[in-house]
């Protein structure tokens, strides 16, 4: 077990690197390693306990009655995933969880998580709080994002990322936190279509670009 990943995972903040090791055996964890393209879940299995990619890299899949593939989220080191479903009452997971490479897995007991334990141990509801917080935050950034994508045209919906990140930071000029492919995933599109709009903004001056950096100018 890495010590130095879960003292940077977002579920241990604030828990001090004392406390985590002990507090393994009160969440039930366990560790467990995957080969690349192996599969955690697939769409439909039952899950009771919530994952932390440890090493490698998790993907989170959903496939369409056609067979046809789209990749929701990639999960790096520190990043959990199935905590949605566990912790929402929701016992069959809706989603497909694949490895993109040989990563090691360390998983805790949904229901020990948010609940406190017999002996109270350390910092157990600095976990459960925490936990609270990333489920509120994911929560936040899927409502966003549907703001944006149930706009009607890509011009709009561009249009609309960009003015929200504006607001978020306060100031005109900012930098996105996804390359152009992880952009046109995040909006719904086609990235060469998202390209051609981020162009056809720039020449009419309503914003200017260089990679990630951003500038958007108001009328």
């Amino acid at each position: 077990m890495n010590i130095d990943v879960l003292k940077n995972c977002p579920l241990f903040k604030n828990v001090p690197e004392y406390s985590i090791t002990p507090m393994m055996g009160c969440l039930r964890a366990r560790d467990k390693y995957y080969g690349k393209n192996e599969y955690i879940y697939h769409a439909g299995d039952k899950v009771s306990e919530i994952g932390i990619v440890m090493s490698g890299m998790v993907q989170i899949i959903k496939d369409d009655i056609w067979g046809r593939e789209t990749m929701l989220a990639e999960l790096s080191p520190g990043m959990l995933f199935g905590e949605a479903f566990v912790l929402g009452g929701e016992s069959r997971i809706s989603v497909s969880v694949r490895c993109a490479q040989r990563t090691d897995v360390l998983f805790l007991d949904g229901e020990r998580v948010v609940k406190p334990c017999d002996v109270a141990c350390g910092f157990h509801f600095d976990v459960s709080r925490n936990m609270i917080r990333i489920l509120a935050e994911k929560n936040i950034f899927l409502t966003e994002r549907v703001e944006h994508i149930s706009k009607r045209s890509l011009r709009e919906k561009v249009m609309s990322y960009l003015s929200g990140m504006a607001e978020t930071v306060g100031t005109d000029s900012f930098e996105i936190p996804f390359d152009r492919q992880e952009l046109a995933d995040y909006l719904a599109c086609d990235r060469s279509a998202l390209s051609a709009v981020l162009g056809k903004l720039k020449k009419e001056g309503i914003i200017d670009f260089n990679k990630n950096n951003f500038t958007v100018y108001k009328n």
